[in-house]
Parts: C-alpha cells; structure tokens; sequence
C-alpha cells in the first residue's frame, strides 16, 4: 500500500482540522456524503449486525406521603 503524500494536511489546532473536515465534507453532494456513511458504517460492523444493547430495567417504587 503507498500513501499519497499529496492529500495529507498538516494543522496547527484541531479547530483549524475541524474547519477543514467541516468544508470538505460540505463540497460534497449529499449522494456521496451518505455513500461515505455507509462505507464507515460498513467497515464498525462488518458482519452487518451492530453492537449489542444494553437491557433496560424499569424499577417503580411507591412514594410515601409526607
């Protein structure tokens, strides 16, 4: 695998990288910005099952009067 050096970016604060981010992902169409979303979603759950839930408990209680 070679990494194309040329579209690598260097930033001095993470605000100035999140502007960047935040401008790409807008010159984007909103077709290619979901097909970007898909992808991300494709490679955390590989197996096309997502994680796990936790199980909600429901506890009620009986006030008191005071």
């Amino acid at each position: 695998m070679k990494i194309d050096r040329t579209q690598i970016s260097s930033f001095t604060s993470f605000e100035d990288a999140d502007d960047a981010d935040r401008s790409e992902r807008w010159s984007m169409s909103p077709k290619a910005r979901l097909e970007l979303l898909e992808n991300l979603r494709r490679y955390k759950y590989p197996n096309g099952k997502s994680a796990p839930r936790l199980q909600r408990v429901f506890i009620s209680t009986k006030r008191t009067s005071s």
